[in-house]
């Protein structure tokens, strides 16, 4: 991890992530070293190494959240990776309010996990994210339609948070709260 911090940084990055959830899965135990769940010191030490915003993804529970925040993280990714890392995994919508309510005044939430469309983007903020990460559409536009997909892409994303955003009358990004989704 921390070879991998040093490359990073040494690359200009900004901020790091670094995922969690995956560590149970069989081909990582076999690693040298083996892969394992970290500790809140663990978590800490690879923060406090780094010396630059630090964001732990695979957050999926409070617990986990509060964990983040106890390690001195920066923000959390509440991601379930597409579902691809726990069969039966909740889709991020449905944790994301209660991880909001417990720790979003003190850690930076991003989210990912299905969000296809700019009405996605509009219930993620509004349940509790700041911002939202989209990759596996952008792999396809670029394979499908290289910069120019990518530009489509963005403008229909765009276009349509910006609909979402006119039709529950929010002017701004802040505007956008729970009370314009439903969620029962």
């Amino acid at each position: 991890v921390f070879k991998k911090i040093d490359y990073a940084k040494a690359r200009g990055a900004k901020w790091i992530a670094m995922d969690i959830d995956a560590s149970g899965l069989p081909f990582l135990k076999s690693m040298t070293p083996p892969s394992g769940s970290k500790s809140v010191e663990e978590l800490r030490e690879f923060i406090e190494y780094a010396g630059i915003p630090f964001y732990i993804k695979g957050v999926m529970t409070v617990k986990g959240a509060q964990k983040a925040l106890q390690a001195g993280a920066a923000g959390i990714i509440v991601s379930n990776h597409g579902g691809r890392v726990l069969d039966h995994t909740p889709a991020t919508a449905s944790v994301l309010p209660a991880i909001a309510d417990a720790v979003g005044d003190q850690l930076e939430i991003l989210v990912d996990g299905g969000i296809r469309s700019g009405a996605d983007i509009f219930q993620a903020l509004a349940l509790g994210a700041k911002a939202v990460l989209i990759g596996r559409p952008f792999v396809t536009m670029v394979y499908g339609g290289q910069e120019a997909g990518v530009a489509a892409y963005v403008q229909k994303l765009k276009a349509e948070l910006s609909d979402c955003m006119a039709m529950t009358g929010c002017a701004k990004l802040s505007d956008i709260d729970r009370s314009c989704v439903s969620h029962g």
